[in-house]
């Protein structure tokens, strides 16, 4: 079967589009943030680099910069505290900061510098500091 003139033209074009395509493609996805496994070790990097500075590198709220703050850190490590919110609670506030949610505005918005999956690494590693504060508790916080 010939195919009509030009067409050799227009699929070799169409060849060479899809092509430039997929290279632009790969060289944008280089700026996108590395996505990082939900790993204990690369979730207490993450805490440590992020959160520690006011948390606390135990979570108790005692970090260099608390003092700075008009308001009390919240305590990850005491269970009471931890059971009055969900794990969506935490993530959503990390993702979009807490002045977002009428508290203070010296926590950041992270979500611009850390992907889903390491707000959700996060999230478990604030988690391990309470491991008593079972998940399932009832009166939890749904949202910030």
């Amino acid at each position: 079967m010939r195919l009509p003139r030009g067409t050799y033209a227009v699929v070799a074009c169409l060849a060479a589009a899809l092509g430039l395509a997929l290279l632009a493609r790969e060289f944008l996805r280089r700026d996108e943030p590395t996505r990082l496994p939900a790993t204990a070790p690369v979730a207490r990097v993450l805490y440590d680099t992020h959160c520690a500075v006011c948390h606390g590198a135990t979570g108790k709220g005692d970090g260099p910069g608390a003092p700075v703050l008009r308001q009390t850190i919240p305590d990850f490590a005491d269970a009471t505290v931890m059971r009055t919110v969900t794990d969506r609670f935490l993530f959503e506030i990390i993702k979009k900061g807490s002045s977002q949610f009428g508290r203070s505005n010296a926590m950041p918005s992270w979500g611009m510098r850390l992907s889903d999956e390491q707000i959700q690494a996060l999230v478990v590693y604030i988690r391990s500091f309470a491991p008593s504060a079972s998940p399932g508790s009832s009166g939890r916080k749904e949202t910030p």
